[in-house]
């Protein structure tokens, strides 16, 4: 006489149970990942950004134009372009270096660099820099 199968097998949701658990480990520990390589990315792309702009308004407001702007004036448009990031790890640097292929032009040269702190749960922050710098020719 057969025996019907009703079910699983006595000791198999424990089982089932481990098997849950390593997967929804490697899961969860992915989309993690994910999430903290998304987040660096954005904020590599807000440092590129903040450096973009900043060099923008040199370029407009130089030295040699009508209205110049000081150095600080042109690193504090680099600060407020990089919303959401912290202003005490945010370095911007301002420079006019003169410009090899058209020596009687000058260069707008703004380098901004940003101390990341990837959060890695149950271990100390890891700090890395994400640099960008963006050169155009003064318009006037």
């Amino acid at each position: 006489m057969m025996r019907a199968n009703h079910g699983p097998r006595r000791g198999s949701a424990g089982q089932t149970a481990v098997e849950f658990a390593l997967a929804a480990s490697v899961f969860l520990f992915v989309m993690f990942a994910l999430t903290e390589m998304a987040l660096v990315v954005y904020n590599y792309n807000t440092v590129c950004s903040a450096a973009r702009e900043a060099v923008r308004y040199a370029i407009v407001h130089s030295p040699s134009s009508a209205n110049p702007a000081t150095t600080s004036e042109i690193q504090q448009v680099a600060i407020n372009s990089a919303v959401n990031l912290n202003p005490a790890e945010l370095t911007v640097n301002v420079s006019f270096p003169s410009d090899p292929r058209l020596p009687s032009q000058l260069d707008a040269l703004v380098q901004v660099s940003y101390q990341y702190s990837l959060q890695i749960p149950f271990r100390s922050p890891v700090k890395f820099s994400l640099a960008s710098s963006a050169q155009m020719l003064v318009s006037q």
